[in-house]
Order: structure tokens, then C-alpha cells, then sequence
């Protein structure tokens, strides 16, 4: 008869491949990369456009909901939409991949983080590399987020019309269940930050709705009708959106227990040592604090300048 725990190893086994190791953003951290900004900027309204164009062909009318099927088929995660596979395999974006055995997360056991623990060993680590945006260091991962997760809010938030707090527990539930820390072993404040910040973009897209920061956000519309089709009207500019909430080196994971945070304190330690910089979660508490008055009410929710903690209350 399986044990629970050889249960959860042989499920996890199958379901994997649809997960990633949680990218690091400390190791290396201090070796500066090219900016990808124009880069990333000038891909993404190339597909803009192409999603443009094949939602005239389609209808042939203003028609809202091809418009957002059309692109879908380009802003989604790597497996799904070609901006986010472009962000994962493009040779010209200067990246810093960091693979698990170098990581801060090398020290989780199986049963602590089966995707960091196991299964990124087994197929030679499928984590997220890190990019320079605009001087901000995010994880490729953060744009999946952005693009796929951030839909989720927006269509919970506003086409189901539930409110923006049952929108964000879309991805709470992620970052503290199957999709986050039950499997990663890491909450990343990073991640739901860019969740939210996607949420913002696809309501811009045709901008129905006001910024949920308020007015002064209003960033939109991209697109617009006119003469019965549908036209870019402003280009997509990625430093509107990420900020050092996206950094998980400033914006500080939760892990599921105490542990689990000393033994990413203790990687950090030794990084020290190395390098002779001194590394902490937040790296810098000057740029995480310098978006906090953005966010407002939610920000709560979405930033973490306190350090690593433990999701373990006892703890």
C-alpha cells in the first residue's frame, strides 16, 4: 500500500512537465545584463499588430471577443503564445540562467519542493532565466504570469464582474497550492505582482474600464475602432508595467516553514562570502519601498520588503 507521501511523488511525476524550478535572483545577481527593454517592446508590437490583423480577417467587424482570441494566440505563457516562447528562447535577450545546482534553492529535499528538490534535477533544470527590463532584474517566468494568469484576473475582475480581491485570489491560490509552494516550495510576492500587472494590461488593451490604480493609470487604449476594424492606436511599452515588485531579489518570497528559510538564508550567506557583497532579501529596501505608494490598498498583497518568511504561523 503507497504511503501519502509516495502518492503525491508518483502524481507529481506525471503532472510535471507543465511546471518550472522558481527562478533565482540572487546568485550572479551582480553581474550586469545587457537591457532588453526595445528589444521585448519591438516583439511584442509586431505581435500586436499580427493579432490585429487576423482579428479583422476573422470578423471582418469590430468584434471584441476575436480580438482577445487573437491575442491570446500571441500574449500567453511559453507554450501557448509566441511573445512568451519568443522571451524564453531568444538568443539576443542577455540572460542570466542560474540551473538548480548553483541555486539558492539546491538544498530542498524532494519532500520539501518536489519541483526544486527532484524534478529539475531530473530534467536538467527547466527554471526561469533572468532578464534586465528597464533596470529591473524579473524572471522570463514573470511574463507569463503577466500575459496568462493576469487575462484570469481581468476577465474574473471585469467581464465576470467579481471585484479585483476575488480576481487575486486566482493567483493565491496558485502561489500557495499546486502551482506555488506545494510544489516549488516558494511563494513569490514577485509572481502575484506580475499577475496584477496583467490584469492592468489587458484591460488597457481596449481600455472599457478605468486603471484599478485609478485614473492617472489609464495607460490605454492600444486598440480602437475605427472604420470598422480594429487598429493600433498606441504602442505597448513594458516599462509601464514592470517595477521592482517583479524582482524577487527586492520583492521577498514566502516559504512553506522556517526550514526551508534557513536553508535559503544559508545559500545567501555563503553568496556573501564569495562575492563580498552582502546579500539580503530585499536586496535593496530603497527601490522595493519606492513602489509601494503605487499599489496603494493592494500592496499589502502583492509586496513583501520584510525578508523571507515562513508561511508556517507556529513558525
Amino acid at each position: 500500500m503507497f504511503s501519502k507521501s509516495l502518492f503525491l511523488f508518483f502524481s507529481f511525476s506525471f503532472l510535471a512537465p507543465s511546471f518550472a524550478a522558481e527562478v533565482d535572483s540572487f546568485t550572479r545577481r551582480e553581474i550586469p545584463l545587457e537591457d532588453s527593454l526595445d528589444l521585448i517592446n519591438k516583439k511584442s508590437n509586431e505581435f500586436m499588430e499580427k493579432a490585429i490583423n487576423e482579428a479583422n480577417e476573422a470578423k471582418g467587424f469590430c468584434h471584441q471577443k476575436t480580438l482577445y482570441k487573437s491575442m491570446r494566440r500571441y500574449f500567453n505563457n511559453q507554450y501557448r503564445g509566441e511573445l512568451g516562447k519568443y522571451i524564453v528562447e531568444a538568443k539576443e535577450l542577455d540572460n542570466n540562467l542560474v540551473k538548480i545546482e548553483e541555486s539558492i534553492y539546491q538544498d530542498f529535499s524532494w519532500s520539501q519542493s518536489f519541483i526544486q528538490g527532484y524534478w529539475a534535477r531530473k530534467v536538467n533544470d527547466p527554471s526561469a532565466a533572468n532578464l534586465n527590463v528597464n533596470g529591473v532584474i524579473i524572471g522570463t517566468d514573470k511574463f507569463e504570469h503577466f500575459m496568462g494568469s493576469g487575462y484570469l484576473y481581468y476577465r474574473k475582475n471585469y467581464l465576470k464582474g467579481k471585484g479585483v480581491r476575488e480576481a487575486m485570489k486566482i493567483g493565491y491560490t496558485a502561489e500557495t497550492g499546486i502551482m506555488g509552494a506545494f510544489t516549488t516550495g516558494v511563494k513569490a510576492f514577485g509572481d502575484l505582482s506580475a499577475n496584477f500587472n496583467g490584469m492592468r494590461f489587458w484591460n488597457h488593451v481596449l481600455q472599457n474600464y478605468d486603471d484599478v490604480l485609478g485614473k492617472e493609470y489609464n495607460i490605454g487604449p492600444y486598440i480602437a475602432c475605427q472604420g470598422n476594424k480594429w487598429v493600433q492606436v498606441k504602442e505597448m511599452n513594458w516599462a509601464d508595467y514592470i517595477d521592482h515588485s517583479f524582482d524577487e531579489g527586492l520583492n521577498c518570497s514566502a516559504f512553506p516553514n522556517k526550514e526551508m528559510v534557513e536553508l535559503v538564508q544559508k545559500r545567501l550567506s555563503a553568496l556573501e562570502k564569495k562575492t563580498g557583497i552582502e546579500y539580503n532579501c530585499p536586496f535593496n529596501t530603497e527601490k522595493i519601498e519606492s513602489v509601494i505608494p503605487k499599489y496603494g490598498e493592494f500592496a499589502k498583497d502583492l509586496i513583501n520588503d520584510l525578508g523571507h518568511l515562513s508561511l508556517k504561523v507556529e513558525d
